[in-house]
């Protein structure tokens, strides 16, 4: 019996996913349970068990920069070794890659540096030579003719590696300009993932913005007592406790647009966005309503940690529905920052510096932390997000733990 392998659905809003790895060969038995293959998809490495017994049969695909549709039948299992299967993608997965790759990657680059050159294809058996899209991309940036770079890959295919042998010179003759005084760095899957995410949100999502101060001189005293005590508590703690306090008021705060729907939940699920070496990810804090500063402060270390270890999974990232972003360690007044789909609301953190306030008609100097938000304007209007924000800001100011 023929048993498709399909790219999975990993989260509410991934259409895509990037083939990392197969952990089987094709002919290897499977158990259900084993790791088949992993897959990179929304900012991290998600690795897909089999869900039959049987024998790796065929890959239809191999680990590459192109991004995969969301159903495709990447490849098969079998009951028995020697079961004959279908030896080439199916129809309407193929085509359904097939134009998606042209319409969103390759076609812009094409008009570019493949027109009037049938005659020079040497590797291709369709009139084309095979060039993955991110090969094209670097070629484009650096001014060099595609055809000129030998391909590494299948059947010649130019994979972003021969580009940059090329660019680097190891692969380049005698008569070849120079691509000029400047270094080629790599445009990894990571980073498409992040640039796509945040393009269709600037694109697609009506912001609008908040900017604010809040005092918390009274969290700096509670955060010195706690220390005394040998608890180690961080504004990030302070300020997720807080906000889940302010949500718990305002929940379409805590809402998503999915699929036309504006879905609120009951769980106050806060992101944290994280920065790592390949780019920026979002971990999630999960259930803050339900939890006091302790559980919360053990959490976000945990999580921190898991990122830090570079072992955050799919399941640590998933439904963030507001986020928080903190640049305020760099030393960053405000920022505005760009909101995380599904979610519609994000939070930018600046620095805390000392500025001079009046507490009962006299000037004092106090710890002011710079704030500011960005909302949804299709899914929060500006009346709600502004009683939101001063709610925040009374419970901030006014910190009670308990």
């Amino acid at each position: 019996m023929l048993k498709e392998i399909i790219m999975p659905m990993l989260g509410e809003t991934m259409e895509e996913g990037y083939l990392v790895s197969w952990k089987k060969n094709e002919g290897d038995k499977v158990e259900k349970g084993d790791v088949l293959f992993e897959v990179m998809s929304d900012k991290t490495n998600f690795e897909v068990e089999a869900m039959d017994n049987g024998y790796l049969r065929k890959k239809l695909y191999e680990p590459s920069d192109d991004p995969i549709p969301i159903t495709t039948v990447i490849g098969y299992i079998t009951d028995t070794p020697d079961e004959p299967v279908k030896t080439e993608k199916p129809v309407d997965t193929a085509q359904k890659a097939e134009i998606k790759t042209v319409s969103e990657e390759t076609k812009p680059i094409e008009k570019k540096v493949v027109p009037d050159t049938a005659g020079k294809d040497e590797q291709g058996v369709s009139g084309r030579i095979k060039v993955s899209p991110i090969a094209r991309r670097l070629a484009e940036e650096a001014g060099i003719d595609i055809f000129s770079v030998k391909g590494s890959g299948p059947d010649g295919r130019i994979e972003k590696k021969d580009v940059e042998e090329y660019l680097s010179g190891k692969k380049a003759d005698a008569s070849a300009e120079s691509a000029g005084e400047y270094t080629v760095k790599e445009w990894t899957p990571l980073r498409r993932i992040i640039a796509k995410r945040l393009s269709y949100s600037k694109r697609e999502i009506p912001h609008y913005y908040f900017e604010g101060k809040v005092v918390v001189d009274k969290i700096a005293k509670i955060k010195e007592a706690k220390k005394a005590e040998g608890v180690n508590l961080t504004y990030t703690d302070f300020l997720v406790f807080f906000t889940a306090q302010a949500i718990k008021e305002y929940p379409l705060i805590n809402a998503a647009l999915i699929n036309d729907e504006i879905r609120v939940y009951p769980s106050i699920d806060i992101g944290l966005a994280v920065s790592v070496e390949e780019g920026l990810v979002v971990p999630v804090i999960r259930d803050c309503g339900a939890k006091n500063i302790s559980e919360i402060s053990a959490d976000i270390k945990q999580t921190a940690e898991k990122a830090r270890l570079n072992k955050l999974t799919e399941e640590d990232m998933k439904n963030a529905r507001f986020v928080i972003s903190n640049l305020g360690m760099y030393g960053v007044e405000s920022f505005q920052p760009i909101i995380s789909p599904p979610g519609v609301a994000i939070m930018g953190v600046g620095k805390i510096g000392k500025e001079v306030i009046v507490v009962d008609d006299k000037q004092v100097i106090a710890p002011v932390m710079s704030i500011s938000f960005s909302f949804d304007h299709r899914i929060v209007d500006g009346a709600y997000a502004g009683m939101f924000y001063k709610r925040f800001k009374e419970i901030i100011e006014n910190p009670v733990l308990d």
